[in-house]
């Protein structure tokens, strides 16, 4: 009885006795590497923080921090009031927002964390259909890395992500949804000689240089599988790339081959920026996925958003003919 007596006393002390400036430092604690860079992030002197922190760990009756050598570094049970401080923050600034554009005329915000890949095709449909079905919703889009988008969503600063995960086993406290698996093709810029060919061969393709993609990537296990099966690698593989815009630019300045997911590689086709080789397709390294936080219940706009990108994911006619 004595123990839910004081459980109880405890989360009183938290909802009556945590100041918004203490809930402000520990949010800044998640993303800041001292106490007194967080403390600058959120206007304080370094003795002005100590003393919140050494208040509020003297409301609750737990051991927060602890010094190792001249560093405060947070117990476990700081590390859990860090974390929700930080969501807490993020859910205010999310409410601010909605606030905002409410008062503008608008309905809501969505806020979505784009892979590179998908930023091509995948999410300006979804966007576009989201703003002719559902005009009054203010969109951002932030475009990254998945590890870095994975950290934006944690903190909040992103409702929805998008893109291609090489392995789901880090982000267990992410919902993930497939959405689609395009293959890939094999492309060449519009002044290949490949790109006149009508029915090239793969013997032919592995003898001309390759940008390849990053080492350690869904793509490049791909494609190292598909010199496995033709018995040989490529002579020249000069590059190693990644990069969508650095690797189309290149290959419009020198005589390259290199692969792409199918969609992207229609729309820079389209554009009359690279060339599809008439080859057989290859098996997508990987779905691409939308993903949001479990423990997070998403807003209508969120939701909105989400319902566009499996709408956008759908089969499309393809544009070669």
């Amino acid at each position: 009885m004595k123990r839910k007596t004081a459980a109880r006393r405890s989360g009183n002390l938290l909802r009556n006795r945590l100041r918004m400036s203490q809930i402000e430092l520990l949010a800044a604690m998640e993303r800041s590497p001292t106490l007194s860079a967080a403390a600058r992030d959120v206007n304080l002197t370094q003795p002005a923080a100590s003393r919140l922190l050494n208040t509020l760990t003297a409301d609750l009756g737990i051991a927060l921090f602890e010094r190792v050598g001249r560093t405060l570094k947070p117990t476990a049970a700081g590390q859990a009031l860090i974390r929700k401080a930080a969501e807490f923050v993020a859910d205010l600034d999310r409410t601010q927002s909605d606030l905002e554009a409410i008062d503008e005329g608008l309905i809501g915000t969505i806020s979505v964390g784009a892979g590179v890949s998908s930023c091509y095709v995948l999410v300006p449909r979804a966007v576009t259909l989201l703003l002719k079905t559902t005009p009054r919703i203010a969109v951002s889009v932030r475009e990254g890395g998945m590890d870095e988008l994975a950290a934006r969503l944690r903190e909040g600063r992103i409702d929805l992500l998008v893109g291609r995960f090489e392995s789901e086993t880090p982000y267990q406290d992410i919902a993930i949804e497939k959405l689609y698996s395009p293959s890939v093709r094999v492309v060449c810029g519009p002044q290949h000689p490949l790109a006149r060919k009508r029915n090239p061969t793969w013997k032919e393709l592995i003898q001309e240089s390759w940008i390849l993609p990053e080492s350690g990537t869904p793509m490049r296990s791909g494609v190292e599988a598909l010199f496995r099966r033709q018995g040989v690698r490529p002579q020249a593989s000069l590059v190693e790339s990644s990069a969508i815009q650095a690797n189309v630019a290149l290959l419009n300045s020198l005589n390259l081959i290199w692969v792409l997911s199918e969609d992207v590689s229609e729309y820079f086709a389209g554009l009359g920026a690279l060339h599809i080789v008439n080859v057989p397709e290859l098996d997508a390294p990987g779905p691409f996925i939308v993903g949001h936080l479990r423990h997070r219940r998403l807003s209508p706009s969120a939701e909105r958003m989400r319902e566009c990108l499996f709408e956008a994911a759908k089969p499309k006619p393809s544009r070669r003919r």
